[in-house]
């Protein structure tokens, strides 16, 4: 049976988990991952959890690190009785094969690993698994493994503010807008005094939540951020320098609605009552159209890092809940944005309420005049 979780694998780094992670794993399963480097690197391996229950010599559930073509074993069977001596296992070797398997058992979360090679984690990073706070010993760099996002655990914060200490770090990472989960990387950060109260947001694809004073806070450092503000049907922002609104020199769009109140009054949701933060009503597309996009000019090019998107609950509640983004030039020839090496245009998850904002970070970014 499949005994695989939670899974992404790149050849710079991954997570993988066991099926169920972190609630217990299925009797009579097995997974088998093939880990791989590229050529004249090698693996490090991170032990989020190892909890299997216990047997003799691992006999009812095993995880077992080999490599198959040299038909050596590097560590294990490991299970709840025989675990990892340390939570970082560097290898010689830039292919791995983990294999998992178990038979009729009672209890056990079953097992949660990340990996990183060692062209990435430089001598100023720690490897950092996914799961749990940051250690006490962490330095100002760490390496974040790509699939992070998915995994069980808490984040309490946002990107502005910073984040709780008690949250799983490269999980806030993502929220954040520093890494991309299907990439992971480099993450700078700094220990600051702790907050009274961290307030929640949706960024990124993930809520993190509200949370209560704690001894200190997180803050990620990620240089020059510049995302629009928008209001779509709906409000929308964009920023050339830290903290910076990048400033639209003209709004277009396919269509605008233009609507006809009780009164019998005119009303136009037109493409330039966009912009974040514009009083009353926004722009929102005409009923029934199809494939409706709203497009800026920025004036000239520039280096677009994200986006930040707020509903319009003037008289109607609308928000948009998800959508594409190209950009271009000229104006006339159009990319859409497919993110970290992506095959197909990202779909960015928008608005869930007309009230509350939500970011999403363009990695890499997007330089470009106009954007859609």
């Amino acid at each position: 049976g499949d005994g695989c979780g939670h899974t992404l694998l790149t050849p710079h780094s991954g997570t993988l988990s066991s099926k169920n992670y972190p609630g217990t794993y299925p009797n009579h399963t097995a997974c088998r991952w093939q880990l791989r480097a590229l050529p004249g690197t090698s693996l490090l391996l991170a032990f989020g959890d190892v909890d299997l229950e216990p047997s003799e010599r691992c006999s009812r559930s095993s995880l077992l690190l080999a490599d198959l073509q040299a038909g050596t074993s590097y560590a294990g069977p490991y299970c709840r009785n025989v675990v990892p001596a340390t939570p970082l296992l560097v290898t010689n070797s830039s292919a791995v094969t983990v294999l998992f398997n178990s038979t009729s058992h009672r209890s056990g979360r079953g097992l949660l690993l990340s990996y990183a090679t060692s062209q990435h984690p430089g001598r100023e990073s720690v490897p950092q698994g996914c799961r749990g706070p940051p250690r006490l010993c962490l330095g100002p760099r760490v390496y974040c493994p790509a699939g992070c996002k998915d995994i069980a655990g808490d984040i309490w914060g946002n990107p502005s503010q910073g984040y709780r200490d008690t949250s799983v770090l490269c999980k806030a990472a993502v929220h954040a807008g520093v890494i991309a989960d299907e990439l992971g990387g480099q993450v700078t950060l700094s220990r600051q005094k702790g907050i009274t109260l961290y307030e929640s947001a949706f960024a990124n694809g993930l809520h993190s939540k509200r949370g209560s004073l704690s001894e200190k806070r997180l803050l990620f450092h990620k240089g020059i951020f510049s995302p629009f503000l928008l209001k779509f049907g709906h409000d929308l922002a964009a920023k050339p320098a830290c903290g910076d609104t990048l400033e639209v020199a003209a709004f277009n769009a396919s269509s605008w609605w233009h609507e006809v109140d009780a009164l019998g009054q005119d009303r136009a949701w037109a493409a330039e009552r966009a912009a974040l933060g514009t009083a009353g009503h926004s722009w929102a597309a005409e009923p029934g159209s199809e494939a409706a996009w709203l497009e800026l000019d920025l004036g000239t090019r520039r280096n677009v890092t994200g986006i930040i998107t707020k509903g319009s609950s003037e008289q109607h509640d609308y928000y948009v809940t998800s959508y594409r983004v190209s950009s271009s030039r000229d104006g006339k020839n159009w990319r859409p944005y497919r993110g970290s090496g992506g095959q197909e245009d990202k779909v960015f998850e928008g608005n869930a309420d007309s009230q509350g904002e939500v970011s999403n970070a363009f990695i890499p970014p997007i330089v470009a005049r106009y954007v859609r």
